[in-house]
Protein backbone atom coordinates (compact mmCIF):
# COMPACT_ATOMS: atom_id res chain seq x y z
CA UNK A 1 0.00 0.00 0.00
CA UNK A 2 2.81 2.36 0.24
CA UNK A 3 3.37 2.74 -3.12
CA UNK A 4 -0.45 3.46 -4.02
CA UNK A 5 -0.88 7.08 -5.72
CA UNK A 6 -4.16 8.98 -4.67
CA UNK A 7 -5.97 9.58 -7.58
CA UNK A 8 -9.16 11.21 -6.68
CA UNK A 9 -10.33 10.75 -10.43
CA UNK A 10 -10.84 6.67 -9.08
CA UNK A 11 -12.71 7.69 -5.91
CA UNK A 12 -15.52 5.21 -5.44
CA UNK A 13 -15.06 4.34 -8.83
CA UNK A 14 -13.96 0.80 -8.98
CA UNK A 15 -16.20 -2.60 -8.85
CA UNK A 16 -14.12 -5.73 -7.19
CA UNK A 17 -15.50 -9.15 -7.52
CA UNK A 18 -15.47 -11.03 -3.44
CA UNK A 19 -12.98 -13.96 -3.71
CA UNK A 20 -14.58 -15.76 -0.81
CA UNK A 21 -11.59 -15.29 1.80
CA UNK A 22 -12.52 -14.58 4.99
CA UNK A 23 -10.31 -11.53 5.35
CA UNK A 24 -10.90 -9.84 1.98
CA UNK A 25 -13.01 -7.33 3.89
CA UNK A 26 -10.10 -6.59 5.85
CA UNK A 27 -7.66 -6.72 3.36
CA UNK A 28 -8.87 -5.21 0.53
CA UNK A 29 -12.27 -3.24 1.19
CA UNK A 30 -10.58 -1.05 4.01
CA UNK A 31 -7.34 -0.09 2.46
CA UNK A 32 -8.87 0.60 -0.64
CA UNK A 33 -12.67 1.57 0.82
CA UNK A 34 -11.91 5.22 -1.19
CA UNK A 35 -11.70 3.60 -4.67
CA UNK A 36 -14.53 0.67 -4.59
CA UNK A 37 -17.41 2.17 -5.74
CA UNK A 38 -19.29 -1.63 -5.76
CA UNK A 39 -18.38 -5.85 -4.90
CA UNK A 40 -20.03 -8.20 -7.15
CA UNK A 41 -20.29 -12.14 -6.51
CA UNK A 42 -22.67 -14.84 -7.40
CA UNK A 43 -24.29 -17.32 -4.83
CA UNK A 44 -21.97 -19.32 -2.93
CA UNK A 45 -22.57 -23.07 -3.66
CA UNK A 46 -23.80 -23.48 -0.57
CA UNK A 47 -27.21 -21.67 -1.23
CA UNK A 48 -28.02 -24.29 -3.70
CA UNK A 49 -27.13 -22.54 -7.25
CA UNK A 50 -24.78 -24.07 -9.64
CA UNK A 51 -22.45 -21.43 -11.64
CA UNK A 52 -19.21 -20.93 -12.54
CA UNK A 53 -18.07 -18.29 -10.39
CA UNK A 54 -19.32 -19.50 -7.15
CA UNK A 55 -17.42 -19.00 -4.07
CA UNK A 56 -17.39 -22.99 -2.78
CA UNK A 57 -16.87 -22.59 1.03
CA UNK A 58 -19.00 -19.75 1.85
CA UNK A 59 -22.49 -20.52 3.95
CA UNK A 60 -24.73 -17.96 3.33
CA UNK A 61 -24.68 -16.56 6.81
CA UNK A 62 -21.30 -15.80 5.54
CA UNK A 63 -22.00 -14.21 2.66
CA UNK A 64 -24.94 -12.26 4.05
CA UNK A 65 -22.33 -11.08 7.07
CA UNK A 66 -20.17 -10.05 3.99
CA UNK A 67 -22.51 -8.23 2.45
CA UNK A 68 -23.43 -6.19 5.60
CA UNK A 69 -20.07 -5.23 6.22
CA UNK A 70 -19.92 -3.58 2.72
CA UNK A 71 -23.45 -2.13 2.82
CA UNK A 72 -22.12 0.15 6.59
CA UNK A 73 -19.41 0.92 4.22
CA UNK A 74 -21.92 2.29 1.60
CA UNK A 75 -20.33 -0.09 -1.11
CA UNK A 76 -23.11 -1.42 -3.41
CA UNK A 77 -23.04 -5.33 -3.51
CA UNK A 78 -24.21 -6.52 -6.99
CA UNK A 79 -25.44 -10.14 -6.73
CA UNK A 80 -24.27 -11.79 -10.26
CA UNK A 81 -26.70 -13.99 -11.97
CA UNK A 82 -25.14 -15.05 -15.36
CA UNK A 83 -26.81 -18.34 -15.72
CA UNK A 84 -26.63 -18.53 -19.37
CA UNK A 85 -26.67 -22.52 -19.26
CA UNK A 86 -30.26 -21.97 -17.22
CA UNK A 87 -32.81 -24.70 -18.79
CA UNK A 88 -34.88 -24.96 -16.31
CA UNK A 89 -37.94 -22.00 -15.27
CA UNK A 90 -38.00 -23.77 -12.17
CA UNK A 91 -34.71 -22.41 -11.13
CA UNK A 92 -36.40 -18.76 -10.51
CA UNK A 93 -37.46 -19.63 -6.94
CA UNK A 94 -34.58 -20.32 -6.23
CA UNK A 95 -32.57 -17.45 -7.52
CA UNK A 96 -35.24 -14.98 -6.18
CA UNK A 97 -35.18 -16.39 -2.69
CA UNK A 98 -31.61 -16.37 -2.29
CA UNK A 99 -31.50 -12.53 -3.88
CA UNK A 100 -34.54 -12.20 -0.81
CA UNK A 101 -32.13 -13.39 1.39
CA UNK A 102 -29.01 -11.30 0.32
CA UNK A 103 -30.56 -7.94 -0.30
CA UNK A 104 -28.30 -7.01 -3.04
CA UNK A 105 -28.43 -3.22 -4.11
CA UNK A 106 -28.53 -4.42 -7.67
CA UNK A 107 -28.66 -7.98 -9.72
CA UNK A 108 -26.22 -8.43 -12.74
CA UNK A 109 -28.64 -10.36 -15.37
CA UNK A 110 -28.13 -11.86 -18.16
CA UNK A 111 -30.53 -12.84 -21.25
CA UNK A 112 -34.23 -11.01 -21.23
CA UNK A 113 -35.34 -14.73 -19.59
CA UNK A 114 -34.11 -13.39 -16.26
CA UNK A 115 -34.74 -9.91 -17.07
CA UNK A 116 -38.46 -10.68 -17.50
CA UNK A 117 -38.45 -12.61 -14.37
CA UNK A 118 -36.68 -10.61 -11.91
CA UNK A 119 -39.26 -7.32 -13.42
CA UNK A 120 -42.34 -9.32 -12.96
CA UNK A 121 -41.55 -10.85 -9.75
CA UNK A 122 -39.51 -8.44 -7.38
CA UNK A 123 -38.55 -5.03 -6.92
CA UNK A 124 -34.81 -5.09 -7.38
CA UNK A 125 -32.65 -2.85 -9.37
CA UNK A 126 -30.81 -4.44 -12.50
CA UNK A 127 -27.74 -4.18 -14.62
CA UNK A 128 -26.90 -5.76 -17.86
CA UNK A 129 -24.44 -8.42 -18.00
CA UNK A 130 -21.08 -8.37 -19.95
CA UNK A 131 -22.20 -11.89 -20.98
CA UNK A 132 -24.83 -10.58 -22.92
CA UNK A 133 -21.75 -8.85 -25.09
CA UNK A 134 -24.51 -6.04 -26.03
CA UNK A 135 -22.52 -4.06 -28.76
CA UNK A 136 -25.06 -1.79 -30.21
CA UNK A 137 -27.38 0.80 -29.35
CA UNK A 138 -30.06 -1.41 -31.60
CA UNK A 139 -29.47 -4.55 -28.80
CA UNK A 140 -29.61 -1.76 -25.75
CA UNK A 141 -32.88 -0.53 -27.00
CA UNK A 142 -34.61 -4.23 -27.97
CA UNK A 143 -33.68 -4.63 -23.88
CA UNK A 144 -35.07 -1.22 -22.22
CA UNK A 145 -37.98 -2.20 -24.86
CA UNK A 146 -39.06 -4.68 -21.88
CA UNK A 147 -38.23 -2.25 -19.34
CA UNK A 148 -40.84 0.30 -19.67
CA UNK A 149 -40.39 1.15 -15.57
CA UNK A 150 -36.48 1.70 -16.09
CA UNK A 151 -35.43 -1.08 -13.75
CA UNK A 152 -32.38 -1.49 -15.96
CA UNK A 153 -29.98 1.18 -14.23
CA UNK A 154 -26.70 0.36 -15.52
CA UNK A 155 -25.05 -1.46 -18.57
CA UNK A 156 -21.67 -3.38 -18.91
CA UNK A 157 -20.39 -2.36 -22.19
CA UNK A 158 -19.86 -5.45 -24.52
CA UNK A 159 -16.71 -6.99 -25.30
CA UNK A 160 -16.28 -5.80 -28.63
CA UNK A 161 -16.75 -2.09 -27.87
CA UNK A 162 -14.00 -1.69 -25.33
CA UNK A 163 -12.10 0.29 -27.23
CA UNK A 164 -14.52 2.43 -29.32
CA UNK A 165 -14.57 5.27 -27.22
CA UNK A 166 -17.17 6.43 -30.19
CA UNK A 167 -19.91 3.78 -29.12
CA UNK A 168 -19.52 4.62 -25.64
CA UNK A 169 -20.45 8.49 -26.01
CA UNK A 170 -23.19 7.43 -28.29
CA UNK A 171 -24.31 5.04 -25.27
CA UNK A 172 -24.28 8.03 -22.76
CA UNK A 173 -25.98 10.55 -25.77
CA UNK A 174 -28.83 8.27 -26.06
CA UNK A 175 -29.45 6.84 -22.39
CA UNK A 176 -27.92 9.58 -20.08
CA UNK A 177 -29.39 7.96 -16.87
CA UNK A 178 -27.75 4.76 -17.39
CA UNK A 179 -24.57 3.44 -15.27
CA UNK A 180 -21.94 2.55 -17.97
CA UNK A 181 -19.45 0.11 -16.52
CA UNK A 182 -16.45 -0.93 -18.16
CA UNK A 183 -14.91 -4.61 -17.68
CA UNK A 184 -11.13 -3.76 -17.77
CA UNK A 185 -9.00 -6.60 -17.07
CA UNK A 186 -10.72 -9.50 -18.81
CA UNK A 187 -8.25 -11.53 -21.11
CA UNK A 188 -11.08 -12.48 -23.91
CA UNK A 189 -9.88 -11.76 -27.69
CA UNK A 190 -11.75 -9.84 -29.80
CA UNK A 191 -14.53 -11.93 -31.93
CA UNK A 192 -13.42 -15.36 -30.18
CA UNK A 193 -15.64 -18.17 -32.45
CA UNK A 194 -16.47 -19.86 -28.90
CA UNK A 195 -17.29 -17.27 -27.04
CA UNK A 196 -21.15 -18.30 -25.85
CA UNK A 197 -20.21 -21.80 -25.72
CA UNK A 198 -17.50 -21.20 -23.78
CA UNK A 199 -19.43 -19.40 -20.74
CA UNK A 200 -22.63 -21.79 -21.39
CA UNK A 201 -20.27 -24.64 -20.85
CA UNK A 202 -18.79 -23.46 -17.55
CA UNK A 203 -22.22 -22.91 -16.47
CA UNK A 204 -23.43 -25.78 -17.22
CA UNK A 205 -20.35 -27.13 -15.13
CA UNK A 206 -20.20 -25.34 -12.58
CA UNK A 207 -17.13 -23.75 -13.14
CA UNK A 208 -15.44 -27.64 -13.19
CA UNK A 209 -12.34 -27.94 -15.15
CA UNK A 210 -12.93 -29.95 -18.41
CA UNK A 211 -11.10 -33.21 -19.22
CA UNK A 212 -9.33 -31.70 -21.93
CA UNK A 213 -9.20 -28.04 -23.82
CA UNK A 214 -12.63 -27.22 -25.90
CA UNK A 215 -12.41 -23.64 -26.04
CA UNK A 216 -10.52 -21.43 -29.07
CA UNK A 217 -8.95 -19.83 -26.48
CA UNK A 218 -7.01 -22.40 -24.64
CA UNK A 219 -5.74 -24.49 -28.24
CA UNK A 220 -3.92 -21.69 -29.10
CA UNK A 221 -0.41 -22.48 -30.77
CA UNK A 222 2.38 -19.95 -29.20
CA UNK A 223 2.39 -18.13 -32.48
CA UNK A 224 -0.96 -17.33 -31.88
CA UNK A 225 -0.71 -15.71 -28.68
CA UNK A 226 -0.48 -12.47 -30.11
CA UNK A 227 -4.13 -11.97 -30.50
CA UNK A 228 -4.42 -11.50 -27.13
CA UNK A 229 -3.55 -8.02 -27.86
CA UNK A 230 -6.71 -7.89 -30.01
CA UNK A 231 -8.81 -8.13 -27.02
CA UNK A 232 -11.04 -6.35 -24.46
CA UNK A 233 -7.83 -6.41 -21.92
CA UNK A 234 -7.17 -2.22 -21.16
CA UNK A 235 -3.47 -1.69 -19.80
CA UNK A 236 -3.63 0.25 -16.75
CA UNK A 237 -1.87 2.86 -17.92
CA UNK A 238 -4.50 3.63 -20.65
CA UNK A 239 -7.18 3.79 -18.50
CA UNK A 240 -7.23 7.86 -17.52
CA UNK A 241 -9.15 7.71 -21.43
CA UNK A 242 -12.20 6.03 -19.91
CA UNK A 243 -12.43 8.23 -16.94
CA UNK A 244 -14.82 10.76 -18.55
CA UNK A 245 -16.98 8.10 -20.42
CA UNK A 246 -17.72 5.48 -17.72
CA UNK A 247 -18.97 5.69 -13.96
CA UNK A 248 -17.36 2.34 -12.98
CA UNK A 249 -14.71 -0.19 -13.57
CA UNK A 250 -15.28 -3.68 -13.22
CA UNK A 251 -11.81 -5.96 -11.91
CA UNK A 252 -11.88 -9.40 -12.41
CA UNK A 253 -10.76 -10.50 -8.85
CA UNK A 254 -12.91 -13.42 -7.52
CA UNK A 255 -11.78 -16.00 -9.93
CA UNK A 256 -14.01 -19.24 -10.23
CA UNK A 257 -14.28 -22.54 -8.82
CA UNK A 258 -11.27 -24.18 -10.52
CA UNK A 259 -9.21 -20.83 -9.83
CA UNK A 260 -9.15 -18.84 -6.79
CA UNK A 261 -7.43 -15.85 -6.75
CA UNK A 262 -6.04 -14.35 -3.75
CA UNK A 263 -6.37 -10.97 -1.69
CA UNK A 264 -2.83 -10.46 -2.87
CA UNK A 265 -4.30 -10.79 -6.74
CA UNK A 266 -6.90 -8.21 -5.62
CA UNK A 267 -4.57 -6.15 -4.48
CA UNK A 268 -1.89 -6.00 -7.37
CA UNK A 269 -4.86 -5.60 -9.67
CA UNK A 270 -5.90 -2.26 -7.46
CA UNK A 271 -2.69 -0.87 -7.35
CA UNK A 272 -1.75 -0.80 -10.67
CA UNK A 273 -5.20 0.41 -12.34
CA UNK A 274 -5.08 3.52 -9.63
CA UNK A 275 -1.51 4.00 -10.51
CA UNK A 276 -1.91 3.68 -14.05
CA UNK A 277 1.76 1.56 -14.38
CA UNK A 278 3.46 0.51 -16.88
CA UNK A 279 2.96 -3.25 -17.33
CA UNK A 280 4.19 -5.48 -19.58
CA UNK A 281 2.48 -7.79 -21.92
CA UNK A 282 3.26 -11.16 -19.44
CA UNK A 283 2.01 -9.05 -16.61
CA UNK A 284 -1.25 -8.27 -18.27
CA UNK A 285 -1.20 -12.09 -19.76
CA UNK A 286 -0.91 -13.13 -15.83
CA UNK A 287 -3.54 -10.61 -14.35
CA UNK A 288 -6.26 -10.85 -16.79
CA UNK A 289 -9.37 -13.26 -16.21
CA UNK A 290 -12.21 -14.63 -17.89
CA UNK A 291 -11.17 -16.22 -21.52
CA UNK A 292 -7.79 -16.00 -21.14
CA UNK A 293 -7.23 -19.72 -20.47
CA UNK A 294 -4.48 -19.85 -23.47
CA UNK A 295 -2.31 -17.13 -21.55
CA UNK A 296 -2.53 -19.35 -18.14
CA UNK A 297 -1.88 -22.17 -20.03
CA UNK A 298 1.36 -20.81 -21.29
CA UNK A 299 2.84 -19.21 -18.15
CA UNK A 300 2.75 -22.85 -16.77
CA UNK A 301 4.11 -24.54 -19.90
CA UNK A 302 6.68 -21.89 -20.94
CA UNK A 303 8.11 -19.43 -18.44
CA UNK A 304 6.41 -16.61 -20.65
CA UNK A 305 7.65 -14.20 -17.84
CA UNK A 306 11.37 -14.79 -18.78
CA UNK A 307 10.39 -14.51 -22.35
CA UNK A 308 11.98 -11.25 -23.90
CA UNK A 309 9.00 -10.78 -26.35
CA UNK A 310 6.48 -10.45 -23.77
CA UNK A 311 8.53 -8.82 -20.87
CA UNK A 312 8.59 -5.52 -22.18
CA UNK A 313 5.49 -2.79 -21.95
CA UNK A 314 2.86 -1.87 -24.38
CA UNK A 315 3.61 0.65 -27.10
CA UNK A 316 2.94 4.05 -26.31
CA UNK A 317 0.62 4.37 -29.70
CA UNK A 318 -0.79 0.58 -28.68
CA UNK A 319 -4.41 2.57 -27.29
CA UNK A 320 -4.64 4.73 -30.34
CA UNK A 321 -4.08 2.28 -32.80
CA UNK A 322 -6.45 0.00 -30.82
CA UNK A 323 -9.33 2.73 -30.46
CA UNK A 324 -9.37 2.93 -34.05
CA UNK A 325 -8.66 -0.66 -34.99
CA UNK A 326 -10.91 -2.08 -37.97
CA UNK A 327 -10.38 -5.33 -36.72
CA UNK A 328 -9.55 -6.76 -39.84
CA UNK A 329 -6.39 -8.83 -38.09
CA UNK A 330 -6.48 -11.64 -40.98
CA UNK A 331 -4.74 -8.46 -42.64
CA UNK A 332 -3.22 -6.50 -40.42
CA UNK A 333 0.31 -7.52 -38.24
CA UNK A 334 0.27 -4.72 -35.85
CA UNK A 335 -0.29 -6.81 -32.70
CA UNK A 336 1.54 -10.15 -33.87
CA UNK A 337 4.56 -6.99 -34.77
CA UNK A 338 4.44 -6.17 -31.04
CA UNK A 339 5.34 -9.77 -29.31
CA UNK A 340 7.70 -10.51 -32.71
CA UNK A 341 9.49 -7.81 -31.66
CA UNK A 342 9.17 -6.00 -35.38
CA UNK A 343 8.00 -2.67 -34.30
Amino acid sequence: MNNLKDKKEYYNKLSIGFNGQSDFFDKVIIPFKKYISSVYTSPAASMGIASARFNPDIFPSQLLEFREKIKAQNIEFNLIYNFDGIANPEIINNLINTANFLKPDIITVNGTFLIDKLIELTNYKLNISIINDINSLNQLHQIFEKDPDKRIVSYNIGRRKTYDLDFIRSVREAFPDLRLKLMVNEGCIFECPDQNFHSCSLTISSGKSMEENIFYCSKFKPDQYWRFLTGQYIPPKFLSAYCDLVDEFKLATRGNNATLLTNNFAIKILTEYINEEDITIARAMQSSFGGSKFSRNFLSGMDMLNNSLYQKPYPQDFFSVRSNCKHNCYQCNYCKNIVENKL
